[in-house]
């Protein structure tokens, strides 16, 4: 490779983000192309690894103009460079516009609020479903990853429940091969993953299992053991929350017994660190601090060629989960030390959900631990990220938070107060 060349690091961030393969994101691309001008696109996944490897440093007209509409940002913020011409100006951006011919059946449009319509790829409502229909429904994921950073889990929550209703009405009514209807499995219960997510990040928990239950019958009809292994993961967090430490454990070994001896890396890393919380809600330290070494262990095999949805299990994550392993066995110092390595190990501008989380973990653990003037300061820190990140799970951890200052230093706490009104309102 030339050693001039610059990886794109921006768009592999944005790729990881929003589940985005190599082959994802080029039929991701090609759908925007054929709805903006018409007409089919080209684009493949080596020309992907282009743009990634920064061989490809500003792609051409329509891929660019595709580009911006999928990841809802100029071609600058997506880690591109435009090639300077003449001197230095102003540069006006036009809007992207949409193609006045866009048929009806194309998008399915949700209202999220205030106005705003998200449209997401329709199926028939009859015929012959094939893989570009599969592409759809992969393609609406990504969709529902972008605007949950702009509308937050709330409101999409209720939009991924009626477009699976819509995918599972067009399964039910059309007809499609062997192969297809294996990837219609796998793709559904991906989506009904994200739509369980979604859920879950409401702190809507019955509603999430039930998303999740869908998800994992969709999974064993897909016979795919790492989607599998994807929910029982989610499922053992929700136990975790619940309070159930036993059914966390419990669940999480299964998904390491379905997966043995073929898991990625980081889905080991991620499993055991899913482990060590049962332990940890059940106060067995031991087995917790065990099962935290064994998910260390594994992230030393991890590489960058793990499926998308996993990139964000990496040190920092694991340094996360081990406070939150701490801080459920009550050694809240310990969890604050944990707290700030995860801080220091997560990468500027990435996963900022993740750093909103560890702030108000870090707030609380030191505020527990009696250190308030360290834990006013975390606070501040999350309060930084309320209006950019929009977690009503991790915003509900900050609004106890602020109760709790109140509570056991009014005189301290009475500024953050103030700062905490004026973020929230």
């Amino acid at each position: 490779m030339d050693s001039q060349l610059q990886p794109n690091h921006t768009l592999r961030r944005l790729m990881a983000e929003y589940g985005f393969t190599r082959e994802g994101l080029a039929e991701v691309v090609n759908n925007e192309i054929e709805r903006l001008s018409g007409h089919p696109g080209n684009c493949a996944a080596r020309l992907v690894g282009y743009w990634l490897s920064g061989k490809t440093t500003w792609p051409r007209s329509r891929a660019r103009r595709s580009l911006e509409a999928v990841f809802g940002r100029p071609a600058e913020e997506i880690g591109f460079r435009s090639p300077v011409t003449g001197p230095a100006g102003v540069t006006v951006r036009m809007p992207v516009p949409a193609s006045p011919q866009e048929p009806p059946v194309l998008r399915r449009k949700f209202v999220l609020g205030l106005g705003t319509l998200l449209a997401l790829p329709a199926l028939p409502e009859s015929g012959r479903l094939g893989m570009n229909d599969v592409a759809r429904i992969r393609e609406a994921e990504g969709y529902l990853m972008r605007f949950e950073r702009q509308h937050g889990s709330a409101q999409l929550s209720a939009a991924a429940g009626r477009y699976v209703e819509h995918v599972e009405q067009a399964v039910r009514h059309c007809v499609y091969s062997g192969r297809v209807q294996t990837q219609l499995h796998q793709a559904l219960g991906e989506m009904c993953a994200r739509a369980g997510w979604l859920a879950y990040d409401c702190t809507w928990h019955d509603q999430a299992r039930r998303y999740w239950d869908m998800a994992l019958r969709y999974a064993l009809l897909a016979r795919d053991p790492m989607l599998q292994a994807r929910i029982w993961a989610s499922l053992s967090r929700l136990a975790v929350d619940l309070g159930h430490g036993a059914e966390a454990v419990t669940v999480a070994r299964a998904a390491l017994d379905a997966t043995r001896g073929r898991r990625d890396p980081r889905l080991s890393t991620l499993l055991h660190t899913r482990v060590a919380l049962g332990h940890a809600v059940n106060g067995e330290k031991g087995r917790s601090g065990h099962s935290l070494h064994r998910a260390e262990q594994n992230l030393d095999g991890a590489n960058d060629e793990a499926p998308a949805w996993l990139m964000f299990c990496g040190p920092d994550e694991v340094a996360a989960q081990a406070a939150l392993c701490f801080y459920h066995l009550g050694d809240y110092k310990r969890a604050a030390q944990a707290d700030r390595e995860a801080l220091a190990l997560l990468a500027p501008d990435e996963f900022r959900r993740n750093a909103f989380a560890t702030h108000v973990s870090l707030a609380r653990n030191l505020l527990a631990a009696g250190e308030v003037d360290g834990a006013l300061e975390a606070g501040q820190d999350a309060l930084g990220l309320v209006r950019e990140v929009r977690s009503p799970r991790w915003g509900e951890h900050l609004a106890r938070f602020h109760n709790d200052v109140l509570t056991w230093a009014p005189r301290g706490g009475q500024d953050f107060a103030d700062h905490y009104r004026e973020a929230t309102t």
